[in-house]
């Protein structure tokens, strides 16, 4: 049966979010002999100071969905979990969700589903996030499974869906730092680490190469961004916004 193209999806919201926002995007290196991705894990610590509201850092990325956390006004802050649907009216229907998690549906970069927890993360800590894809080709769907942690070790759901017509697995991973508002001033930075993918037939592998994209670069204040791997510890750094001249490294543009 051919399948349609996952990375169509993930090009597609990528488009859609440069002209709504600016960002700047890790893609984790995947062996070629590695086979289906069935889990991705990684995790994201936010420098003090550097956690400004409307910034979503954004874990686990795939094909159809992706995981992070978000400063989303002065009282809330949210750990989400959001699946896209095919752009062609096929459903994403939840399963089951954790605790106090809230469970709708999305628009404006796609359409979906999506779950969140409000959750008073804090800069300076370790946030862990960890995503599972079972695909049933014969019946054309995968089920996705979403679930967050503060020590690596113990895991705690956010949700599961279903996507008809979807059978795909955990394909392209990837992160990224975006400014979803208006607000240029404040320098928003991100740490990305812990990073394991873990394939269908049981095998682990550390990503330790990445590639870095960004958001179109159309005026002065978007050339204010950095993105790195940082040798010790093998965690990935990415910036935008703030003074040219401040944050954890001096900006590659500027």
């Amino acid at each position: 049966m051919p399948l349609k193209s996952p990375i169509t999806v993930v090009a597609t919201s990528l488009l859609a979010a440069q002209a709504l926002a600016v960002s700047v995007h890790n893609w984790w290196d995947v062996p070629s002999d590695f086979g289906n991705i069935a889990e991705l894990q990684s995790s994201i610590r936010v420098p003090q100071g550097s956690d400004p509201i409307k910034t979503y850092w954004m874990a686990n990325g795939f094909g159809n969905g992706y995981m992070g956390m978000q400063h989303n006004s002065d009282t809330e802050r949210r750990i989400l979990f959001s699946i896209w649907d095919d752009g062609q009216g096929s459903k994403v229907e939840p399963i089951r969700h954790g605790d106090n998690v809230t469970v709708g549906t999305f628009g404006g970069e796609g359409e979906g589903a999506q779950s969140y927890l409000v959750y008073d993360w804090k800069a300076g800590d370790t946030v862990y996030f960890r995503v599972q894809a079972n695909v049933n080709e014969a019946e054309d769907y995968a089920e996705y499974t979403g679930y967050w942690g503060t020590d690596g070790q113990t895991w705690n759901l956010i949700a599961s869906f279903r996507a008809e017509k979807q059978p795909y697995w955990l394909l392209e991973p990837y992160g990224f730092l975006e400014n979803y508002g208006s607000d240029q001033s404040e320098i928003r930075e991100g740490y990305y680490g812990n990073f394991v993918m873990i394939n269908s037939n049981g095998q682990h592998h550390t990503p330790e190469n990445f590639q870095f994209t960004h958001t179109d670069i159309f005026n002065e204040y978007r050339e204010v961004w950095d993105q790195r791997l940082v040798e010790q510890g093998k965690e990935v750094y990415m910036r935008i916004d703030g003074p040219a001249d401040q944050g954890a490294y001096p900006p590659a543009h500027h």
